[in-house]
């Protein structure tokens, strides 16, 4: 169902807490013990209005059991579960229509949910375009950065496919030249090339840096750039945050 932003009516505690039970039910939920006490907990703080609290030193403690005399203020890791909790909720909402048309989010860079009411419009269909992403590419002189890049580019694949569907490797996609650009959709459907993501990791003594870019493919438009940097850490967790940061924020510039 295409999906618009209706704020004509306002959305009930109720509301809010019967579309949370909703999500936590879910099979995209199901199991997924920590993701449920995170995103109950802030709802709870949400709708506490002044009285909630929502920085990453109380989540860790309420939520992740942390001690308060070991844990510091600001921590990562709480940023990755955090990131973690807006993928699910992404596949949750690729998956399912928002009950009663609430739909829960949360913002990049923030970790305060936001609730929308949204006006269901239309019938049921795939994204009628294409979204191709490129291999990434490593153009930098440490050996081990390529791993990274290799399992960066792994991770963006899963997270893009869920968030938006119909994503293809370059080497999978079908064939297109600049003068034919159409395709067919996995129901059979026809579908166009509209974009492509573009990018590169470089790596020195400091620093990760991504270079990603959204590529308007049938005139050849750089539409959105931006760098993302990261300290020099190589592990499967860098690669997972580095991966939500990316897709959140095409998230945001990616027409549906």
């Amino acid at each position: 169902m295409k999906k618009e932003v209706c704020v004509t009516k306002e959305i009930t505690e109720e509301e809010i807490r019967s579309a949370c039970d909703t999500i936590l039910k879910s099979k995209v939920f199901f199991k997924a013990y920590r993701m449920q006490r995170l995103l109950g907990f802030l709802i709870d703080q949400t709708l506490a209005g002044e009285n909630g609290n929502t920085s990453e030193y109380v989540i860790g403690i309420e939520v992740f059991g942390r001690n308060p005399t070991d844990f510091v203020s600001e921590d990562p890791a709480i940023r990755v579960q955090i990131g973690r909790l807006r993928h699910r909720l992404a596949s949750y909402y690729k998956e399912n229509d928002p009950l009663d048309d609430i739909e829960i989010s949360i913002p990049v860079g923030q970790h305060t949910p936001v609730f929308r009411r949204m006006a269901m419009t239309g019938s049921s269909s795939t994204r009628n375009g294409y979204l191709l992403i490129q291999p990434i590419r490593h153009i930098a002189e440490r050996g081990e950065g390529q791993a990274f890049v290799n399992g960066l580019y792994e991770e963006l694949l899963n997270q893009l496919s869920s968030l938006f569907g119909d994503v293809f490797k370059w080497a999978m996609a079908p064939s297109v030249t600049s003068s034919d650009r159409r395709g067919l959709s996995h129901d059979g459907n026809p579908a166009i090339l509209h974009h492509v993501i573009d990018g590169s990791v470089r790596v020195d003594a400091e620093r990760i840096r991504a270079s990603i870019r959204l590529v308007d493919y049938p005139v050849s438009r750089i539409t959105w750039a931006r760098h993302f940097d990261r300290s020099v850490q190589f592990g499967i967790r860098e690669q997972e945050e580095l991966a939500t940061t990316i897709c959140n924020a095409l998230r945001e510039v990616v027409p549906n």
